[in-house]
């Protein structure tokens, strides 16, 4: 048999294997291999479509400063929604969010509570004593599983670092003190990724905590070069995906850039693509999602701003090399509002709002 006999065949046994075939391969892949591979032939588009996983987008979730609610935002069907919060909440600020809900205090009080606005759970934590506010504060996952460990760091003195956990079930926090010149006053930002807590401080130096070993290390990773350093605070969001942690930088009168840690060189690549990915960024949580209906800018970054209209949010897309809308263009670095955070609602959020 002639080597274009054989080419031949081999294209031909692709195109005929079963959709159920087709379709268990087509799982394994990446999404951006999904979508290449949907385009070769209309059953490998069928097969593609129909394990493609459409990923449902963060809810811009803000507090009208004058009533005791919180608004929501679906940036999907563009609609909004209120709630009222609980009368023990009135006043309570959002340190973070994860997995639907959000770690908050009142203002210059130690009295963390772990809360859902879908559901009004609320989960009261211990007594934490504090003389000023914690430089940086987040958690793992969701209460409600036993996995959840809540996070917070203070630096007390020059040359140590006081870390504090607490998981569900405990009736106190775990401390452990370490030597570290780590934290800065503000611009801390913290993600939980691969079971570790990486922290970056203002000066861009990044640092782990594993919860299970309880070990705190400054990894030796220089900070990603920026165009101006005086403008290198404008913006500045820390994000996971699967494993991979990003860091988003925005910067007056300079284009976005993104940036990806990579462990095995001990660098941050400069990246000039998100490929299929989206990233919903905000000063207390940032979500990623591979892929978003057609109502939503792929290979973007999404703020936690609202256009003019509040139609839709102010995005910029890396296809484009621009801001959407284009007037954002002339304001570039001014895309955030502190108030407003990106939550990931429950597959019934439409039941509970």
């Amino acid at each position: 048999m002639s080597v274009e006999n054989n080419e031949g065949s081999s294209k031909n046994m692709w195109k005929d294997l079963p959709l159920e075939l087709l379709s268990s391969v087509m799982a394994y892949l990446e999404i951006k291999d999904n979508v290449r591979a949907s385009v070769v032939c209309k059953s490998w588009y069928e097969a593609a479509v129909s394990v493609r996983v459409i990923d449902q987008p963060p809810w811009l979730m803000y507090f009208p400063k004058t009533k005791n609610t919180c608004e929501f935002y679906d940036p999907l069907g563009c609609k909004k929604y209120t709630m009222e919060l609980p009368k023990s909440l009135a006043g309570s600020i959002v340190h973070y969010s994860k997995d639907g809900w959000l770690l908050m205090s009142k203002e210059d009080s130690s009295d963390f509570v772990l809360f859902n606005p879908f559901t009004m759970d609320v989960m009261v934590l211990p007594y934490l004593q504090l003389w000023n506010y914690y430089q940086l504060v987040g958690f793992s996952c969701a209460p409600t599983s036993s996995d959840c460990v809540v996070f917070t760091i203070k630096d007390y003195d020059p040359g140590h670092v006081t870390i504090r956990t607490w998981s569900p079930g405990q009736t106190m926090w775990t401390s452990m003190q370490v030597e570290s010149q780590f934290l800065d006053i503000e611009h801390n930002n913290v993600v939980f990724s691969n079971g570790v807590f990486y922290c970056l401080n203002r000066r861009n130096h990044i640092a782990v905590f594993d919860p299970s070993l309880r070990t705190w290390n400054v990894l030796d990773v220089p900070p990603p070069r920026c165009p101006n350093e005086k403008s290198w605070n404008q913006g500045k969001f820390m994000v996971g995906y699967k494993g991979d942690i990003f860091v988003i930088r925005t910067y007056e009168h300079e284009d976005l850039l993104v940036f990806k840690l990579d462990l095995t060189q001990g660098i941050w690549e400069l990246k000039d693509t998100l490929g299929s990915l989206t990233i919903f960024v905000s000063s207390k949580s940032c979500e990623s999602r591979t892929y978003v209906n057609e109502g939503i800018l792929r290979n973007s970054v999404c703020f936690p701003k609202l256009c003019y209209n509040e139609k839709r949010c102010v995005a910029y897309s890396f296809d484009e090399g621009r801001y959407h809308p284009r007037e954002h263009d002339l304001d570039r670095g001014n895309q955030l509002s502190s108030n407003n955070i990106w939550i990931e609602p429950p597959k019934n959020a439409f039941e509970l709002v």
